[in-house]
């Protein structure tokens, strides 16, 4: 049985596996202290579950996704740069979902190949004020996973 642990789990096995990813996170993203994240620790990627829906043979979760880098100097072409740099992360972490029966994401083992996922994705762009300013992208998907309906692997007693 596939639960919200094994898609995190995924999550941070693209975070581990991507060049330019440093650190995931998930839960509540408006409870993160911006000022207590050391500045080595971005481009982000945040994952939170937001939904799930069960069917036949298949669980849906869907997730609230976020990939977030901290401007420092906030000038046009510096903010301009993070969302052109994040939006080509958040592209391959989709493409990682997407494309996990692909042989480089099998390979790199970032996504199990029985996991379903459908394109399009609408992606927004944020640009958030703190102290600093968290600029980059953020979206929301389904991730679909085989789970069968068992009533021999439900915990009641007998």
């Amino acid at each position: 049985m596939q639960t919200v642990v094994d898609i995190n789990n995924s999550f941070k096995k693209i975070v581990q596996e991507h060049i330019q990813l440093q650190k995931f996170y998930t839960h509540s993203i408006d409870q993160m202290d911006i000022d207590k994240i050391d500045v080595n620790l971005f481009p982000f990627l945040y994952a939170q579950v937001t939904g799930m829906s069960i069917d036949a043979g298949v669980t849906v979760f869907t997730y609230e996704v976020t990939v977030a880098d901290l401007v420092i100097e906030e000038t046009e072409t510096v903010v301009t740069q993070v969302f052109a740099e994040t939006a080509l992360i958040m592209q391959d972490v989709i493409a990682a979902f997407s494309l996990n029966v692909n042989s480089v994401a099998v390979t790199l083992g970032l996504v199990p190949d029985a996991y379903g996922f459908s394109l399009p994705v609408s992606c927004d762009a944020f640009s958030a004020r703190f102290d600093n300013s968290l600029s980059g992208w953020s979206c929301s998907f389904d991730i679909r996973v085989p789970n069968a309906l068992n009533l021999c692997d439900a915990l009641y007693t007998t």
